[in-house]
């Protein structure tokens, strides 16, 4: 089954969009402050075992303004019997994605849920059959689809004016270790895969959404780097159309990455060459060239993409709204598990 990607007709939300948030650490937070950002959205139950962590979330909305009832549930489930909740927002340890998820639509609640999904390929089908019984939205929060720069690279892409892509780079670092040693994100049990499956699913998904490649095969070199978790990555792998699941043209696309998760800041970098122009992404930003200039910001004519989402949490009330499809239901999420797989040799 396929999950819906918007609401539409009556189906449609109006009026005020309640919010429960489980899992109240540092995304928990940044989630709240996003969605209370956007109109007649609210955040009106928090649900963390660190009462801490709940007291942290509600003193950042109160900092904000926000005066109406929120309240606190140190078990999610008692969050999810909550009166008025539209929807949930899951922040929690990756090991607890799918059970809220599921929880979530048993309550009649849409979700919004970070990455990753899970580990388990099955539960990926699973998630997804059982959102489209329910009717509901679930949203995976990969939040490179939503950018204006990865839309418009999406778009050159698929407008065949230049070519298939024949090569890609990735590189990619930041400092996991100094704010995660001694937290969830370093333990095998709640965080499988460490750095590379947490937070490099990102720059893998942005990838395999914008080419509708997939990974074919794999060869990966893993090091924890004095964490017990996968922290640095390099290696080089094939790909394949996902949807003929056939290497793509007479030479395979190749695909090069390293991941480092001990740089002391976070840098991204992209490049896809095509057949006729090379594009970077740099950081935030969009390079390209066709031969016959430098590596230049591509211009606003070929950034012809509407401004419809810029965050997950603006796609997800638009989705709600009936205003504007869903970019990351939770089958999507299968290309970046394939590969993640692969590279941990578990696939």
């Amino acid at each position: 089954m396929s999950s819906p990607l918007l609401l539409q007709g009556d189906a449609a939300l109006k009026g005020t969009i309640r919010f429960g948030i489980i899992g109240c650490g540092a995304l928990g937070v940044v989630h709240a402050l996003r969605l209370t950002e956007l109109p007649d959205v609210e955040v009106t139950a928090v649900s963390d075992p660190d009462e801490k962590a709940m007291e942290r979330l509600v003193t950042a909305l109160r900092e904000k303004g926000i005066t109406y009832p929120i309240s606190t549930h140190s078990d999610y489930h008692d969050l999810l019997k909550a009166q008025g909740l539209s929807a949930t927002c899951i922040n929690s340890p990756n090991k607890w994605h799918v059970e809220q998820i599921l929880a979530s639509l048993e309550a009649g609640l849409h979700v919004l849920c970070e990455k990753p999904l899970t580990m388990e390929p099955s539960e990926v089908t699973l998630v997804a059959d059982k959102t489209a019984e329910s009717g509901k939205i679930v949203a995976i929060a990969y939040q490179s689809r939503y950018r204006r720069d990865s839309r418009a690279l999406r778009q050159l892409l698929h407008s065949g004016k230049y070519g298939r892509v024949t090569s890609i780079n990735i590189y990619s670092g930041e400092d996991w270790i100094t704010p995660n040693t001694g937290t969830w994100r370093h333990d095998p049990a709640r965080c499988p895969g460490g750095f590379f499956a947490d937070a490099n699913g990102h720059q893998l998904d942005v990838i395999f959404w914008m080419t509708g490649l997939e990974a074919a095969t794999v060869r990966a070199t893993i090091e924890k780097r004095g964490t017990p978790v996968p922290m640095f990555v390099f290696g080089e792998a094939r790909l394949q159309s996902q949807k003929t699941k056939q290497l793509e043209g007479e030479e395979p696309t190749t695909l090069t990455f390293t991941f480092v998760g001990d740089k002391r800041l976070w840098q991204e970098e992209i490049h896809i060459q095509t057949e006729k122009a090379d594009f970077v992404l740099r950081n935030t930003e969009l390079l390209w060239s066709d031969g016959t200039q430098p590596l230049t910001p591509v211009p606003d004519s070929l950034l012809d993409t509407p401004e419809a989402y810029d965050t997950p949490d603006t796609g997800f009330i638009k989705a709600l709204r009936g205003d504007a499809p869903i970019l990351s239901p939770p089958e999507s999420v299968a290309p970046v598990l394939n590969f993640t797989l692969k590279a941990l040799g578990l696939g």
